[in-house]
């Protein structure tokens, strides 16, 4: 399996230092989530917790909350799932943003999170989303920087971020 977990660097300044590992790929793609523990230990699978899927990002907002994102479920998907501060994974919103998968995902601003770039089954992207303190994710903003899909993002000085490198 090839699980996705949100940074945790928001989350730990907020009071909040547990984590999620969700979705990703045994034989095909899953839906189960593992809780972590502030000490590190991983709970037992919870399984069928939203669309099916391999290869969505994951990033905080809110402080102490998570959203998974996009992904593949046979076919690019633009299905989200936020996660509650006590590890709940919602039900799938649809219809926010272009679906996509192989994507990165990362935290900003303190309470704000980010989606950025993808494959789309058919081309490389460079469309990202944000993600509100709320947990609301805002319509695709186009064409920045170069289409790839597989980068890498995190979260600097406190209030921003960037995403690197990727396939393009």
């Amino acid at each position: 399996m090839f699980p996705i977990i949100p940074a945790n660097s928001v989350a730990e300044e907020a009071g909040n230092q547990e984590g999620i590992f969700g979705y990703g790929k045994t034989s095909g793609a899953v839906s189960m989530t593992n809780l972590v523990s502030n000490a590190g230990v991983v709970a037992s699978d919870t399984a069928g917790v939203g669309t099916a899927r391999q290869y969505p990002a994951a990033c905080e907002y809110g402080g102490d909350k998570a959203i998974f994102g996009f992904g593949n479920d046979g076919s690019a998907t633009a299905v989200t799932n936020l996660v509650s501060n006590a590890g709940v994974v919602a039900t799938d919103v649809t219809g926010v943003g272009s679906a996509r998968f192989y994507l990165a995902a990362c935290s900003f601003g303190g309470d704000k999170g980010i989606f950025g770039f993808a494959h789309t089954g058919a081309v490389y992207s460079s469309v990202t989303n944000l993600v509100s303190n709320a947990g609301v994710v805002s319509s695709d903003v186009t064409g920045v920087g170069t289409a790839r899909y597989g980068p890498a993002a995190c979260e600097y000085d406190g209030d921003k971020a960037i995403f690197g490198f990727g396939y393009d």
